[in-house]
């Protein structure tokens, strides 16, 4: 049966419908306690079409069909509102008062999450990005964020590639890994709470959603309430303090309206030993109605940051020095600590929106953008010498295989010298290396006399370069409303090493140390750029790798909704063309041919359709079905072998697919709402490639898995229940089951050598995917009094949590045997217990509100949440790299002040 078959026969079913005639709602919004009347309220529809604004005395009056109709009303600073309403043919029904509440400031304090290594690199801080922006009304999404989120859960267990975030008009996805990251815009919370969040493809009507949903943050700089709002937050997570200062002046008499914002976040130290927090966050928007149809908003943000950097290790690691949270990257220097690892950032984003209602059917909304900037994570390096790193296996116990040997070492690591980075012996090396460098930069016969480092703090950077532009129209006829747009996004990022710090040294000569070792007599084949050979680098050079990223996209949207008061169908698509290339700015040695210069173009045509329905038995059952195929071009860091050294493209590269459906039923009843969503997605061809250093190599070996399919499926439920006019009880849970399908191809290669070291088969077929609870339960209980004050408490519950597999281990021997095959490492399943307090104070025109977040109230600290097996693989001693851990936080807290007025 084709589409339009389908249709007609829906229309068929509701002939009542299709007939129905209008009345009129009309009322007035204000704060809980009557006594302000709240203007630009956003009174939206059950499609969250856009009914109507309150007036300045926070009046509205609206023509709606006659029947159910659910309404949503949302202001910035306040919970999102929802009533059902029955509305008499011909008749205006009076809603009288509708109070909306305070948000809870505890509720809108992101949740704060260990910045480990891994979380840094392959973006699972971002993890629950939709629920980080802004609070919902679906009790299974705010859970999902703030109880749900620190743990380390995804929803669906979608890699959060596959959400979009925009902010103003402008996706703000990272383009080389597809994850939209919360850093970018952290600290800015009173600003970023207006926002439309859709879950699943279900249609906003402003870009074609992915599977994951899409977050629309909206800056205009009229919509903040007017008035200043001063936050001060107190913590023991990665930071302690926290302030924000947020002004907006609403809609002036000259049609101006201006938003700004600033919050410093700082830390010595966090929960995790050895790092720190430091940052600034900053916003500003102006908006221009420069008539009644024509509105410009103009946004410009930044948040710049450098914290310290938590690591994972192994649990002989851990009871060495008796804690779960022990991080290695840090050391005593000069008496005070210093972390190798720290991530900076500078990254401004301008924006401009122009919104154009060409009449009171048709809008035009059109954003160009440009982000520009730096980002940075330090790290160790070495050449001729120890290897630094206090948790290295040879400096456990277990790497010796006498007893009174494994004791003595065990002893040591009483003495921070040894459990941590020792600084000092670092400085001591690069004092004691006099050396002589000939022909040093090319130079015949030049000879460089110093002391050259054997160690030094390199920062490994990722600044970036990207325009956008981003157009969409809408029309509305009837009962029939189109969306369309056209998407370009043109981006480089420049990847490259700088040396941040010689240690005491004079200089780093920039060669190859893993080619030098395997190519004594080949100068040019330990050359790390034979531009340049021999090249001598000091503090704020460029060295080792230095390439460029590209990637441009252009895309073509549409969308068609037909919408009567009782059912919503929908059909969109879309169509993309993706262009990906590195350019080489250094000639390896060696690879002298296939380094240099712009590779071969990987382009790609990629398209994606949906469809779906949402009927609204009444106001109160509402049952909604998605579908979605669509295709994906591989991203940057997938696409290329070893983009730190070649032009090589990935074997067996290709494009994503994705199959996706789910259906869902939603109660809005007086005493109960809630969701139930079953939901089926099956990925198909993902590629993914790892890069890790093997000591024994002495280079970097890389692991690409192409072939990759995967199904995820299970149930998200979530209801709260009115148990009377204080209490609420809320119940959620997310049950799923995400495995691997495929057997995927895997191709081993190390960054010394152009050879390919192994292509195999993995045998992961029915694996279960890592990173994130597969179950995950809660329940809450609220008191809100009517003298402004409230208290809770949660409990919550995580099961079928697995570590990341070494791939290495689960290929055959040369005898088609698998020797070393395991099943996927499974972790205990974790509970937890939260609670929270508030109380909120109305003097004059002063608001204050005090709320105390506690967690983890047991102070559990054996739940881990996450970890990874070590991808160097001794096949003589399986055992001798164990897995490294990630351990949930004990006990923690948030306090937060604010005043408003």
């Amino acid at each position: 049966m084709n589409k339009q078959a389908a249709v007609f026969l829906l229309l068929l079913l509701f002939p009542a419908i299709l007939m129905a005639q209008e009345g009129k709602i009309r009322g007035t919004v204000t704060e809980t306690d009557a006594s302000v009347k709240l203007p630009g309220v956003s009174i939206t529809g059950p499609d969250h079409n856009l009914l109507t604004v309150t007036d300045a005395e926070g009046n509205f009056e609206i023509d709606v069909p006659a029947g159910e109709i659910i309404l949503h009303f949302r202001l910035d600073g306040y919970r999102e509102h929802t009533l059902h309403v029955r509305v008499p043919e011909n008749e205006t029904t009076s809603l009288g008062t509708i109070p909306l509440m305070v948000q809870d400031d505890f509720r809108t304090s992101l949740p704060t999450l260990s910045i480990t290594d891994t979380d840094a690199e392959n973006g699972l801080e971002s993890q629950t990005i939709q629920g980080l922006l802004s609070s919902s009304d679906d009790i299974f999404e705010s859970t999902a964020a703030y109880t749900f989120g620190p743990v380390r859960f995804q929803i669906r267990g979608y890699d959060s590639r596959y959400t979009d975030v925009w902010i103003n008009g402008f996706m703000v996805n990272d383009v080389e890994s597809g994850a939209p990251y919360w850093s970018n815009w952290g600290g800015l919370n009173d600003v970023m709470r207006n926002a439309v969040i859709t879950t699943g493809p279900w249609p906003d009507g402003n870009s074609f959603e992915p599977v994951g949903g899409m977050s629309r943050i909206i800056t205009d700089a009229s919509a903040y309430r007017k008035g200043v709002k001063a936050v001060y937050s107190l913590s023991n997570r990665t930071y302690r303090n926290r302030l924000m200062v947020t002004y907006s002046t609403g809609l002036l008499e000259n049609n101006w309206a201006f938003t700004g914002s600033y919050s410093r976040r700082w830390s010595q130290e966090g929960y995790a030993e050895g790092t720190f927090y430091d940052a600034h966050s900053l916003f500003f928007a102006a908006e221009k109605r420069i008539s009644d149809r024509h509105t410009l908003n103009f946004t410009v943000l930044d948040a710049i940051y450098n914290r310290g950097v938590d690591g994972g290790s192994t649990q002989e690691a851990y009871d060495l020095v008796g804690s779960n949270y022990y991080n290695p990257y840090w050391g005593y220097q000069n008496g005070g600590k210093r972390n190798s690892r720290a991530r900076s950032s500078n990254k401004p984003l301008f924006t401009l929106n122009h919104k154009w209602d060409v009449d009171e059917n048709t809008r035009i909304s059109t954003t160009a953008g440009y982000w520009f900037g730096e980002s940075g994570y330090t790290a160790l390096n070495w050449h001729d010498a120890e290897d630094p790193r206090p948790d290295y296996w040879r400096k456990l116990p277990s790497f010796y295989d006498d007893p009174a040997d494994q004791e003595r070492v065990a002893e040591t690591w009483s003495d921070p010298s040894v459990s941590q980075i020792n600084w000092l012996a670092l400085y001591q090396a690069n004092w004691n290396n006099l050396v002589a460098v000939e022909d040093a930069d090319g130079i015949p016969g030049n000879t460089v006399t110093g002391y050259r480092s054997k160690y030094i703090v390199e920062d490994r950077r990722n600044d970036i370069s990207q325009f956008q532009f981003h157009t969409q129209a809408s029309h509305t006829s009837g009962k029939w409303t189109f969306n369309g747009g056209l998407f370009a996004d043109i981006y480089h990022g420049k990847n490259f090493n700088v040396v941040e710090d010689l240690l005491g040294g004079e200089f780093w000569v920039d060669i190859d140390q893993f080619a030098e070792r395997d190519f004594p007599d080949d100068p040019d084949a330990i050359q790390n750029d034979l531009n340049h050979p021999n090249r001598i680098v000091r503090e704020g050079d460029i060295y080792n790798h230095n390439y460029s990223a590209h990637r441009n996209e252009f895309s073509l949207w549409s969308l068609a909704r037909y919408t009567t008061n009782r059912l919503t169908l929908f059909l969109g698509g879309n169509m993309t063309g993706t262009s990906l290339w590195r350019d080489g700015h250094t000639r390896k040695g060696l690879f002298p041919d296939n380094s240099f210069g712009k590779s071969e173009v990987l382009n790609y045509a990629t398209f994606g359709i949906k469809t779906g329905a949402e009927y609204r038995l009444t106001g109160r059952h509402i049952f909604r079905i998605n579908a979605l195929f669509s295709s994906e071009p591989p991203n940057f860091r997938s696409a290329f072998l070893s983009p730190r050294t070649r032009n090589s493209v990935t074997p067996g590269l290709t494009t994503e697919k994705i199959y996706s459906a789910d259906v869902s039923y939603y109660a809005r009843l007086p005493f109960i709402t809630g969701r139930l969503t079953a939901y089926y997605t099956r990925f198909e061809d993902l590629t993914e490639v790892a890069s890790f250093y093997h000591d024994e190599l002495r280079s970097f070996v890389n692991h690409s898995m192409t072939g990759i399919d995967r199904e995820h499926y299970g149930i998200e439920y979530g209801a709260e229940f009115k148990l009377s006019p204080s209490f609420s009880l809320s119940t959620v849970a997310a049950l799923g089951q995400y495995l691997w399908l495929s057997n995927p191809s895997i191709t081993i290669t190390q960054d010394n050598n152009s050879e390919v070291l192994r292509s195999d088969e993995v045998w992961v077929k029915y694996f279960r995917l890592n990173g994130t609870p597969q179950t995950a339960l809660a329940a809450g209980l609220e008191y809100s009094s009517s003298n402004n004050w409230w208290v809770g408490i949660t409990g919550s519950y995580y099961d079928h949590i697995y570590i990341d597999f070494n791939p290495v281990s689960r290929v055959q021997d040369e005898n088609g045997y698998y020797p070393y095959w395991q099943v996927m490492e499974k972790q205990p399943a974790g509970y937890l217990l939260d609670a929270f307090i508030g109380k909120t104070w109305y003097l004059d025109n002063l608001y204050v509100n005090l709320s105390f977040n506690l967690s983890n109230l047991t102070n559990n600290t054996e739940f881990i949440t996450g970890g990874f097996e070590q991808y160097r693989f001794d096949p003589e001693d399986p055992g001798q790299f164990p897995p490294k851990y990630y351990y949930y936080y004990g006990f923690n807290y948030f306090l937060n002040l604010s005043v408003r007025f």
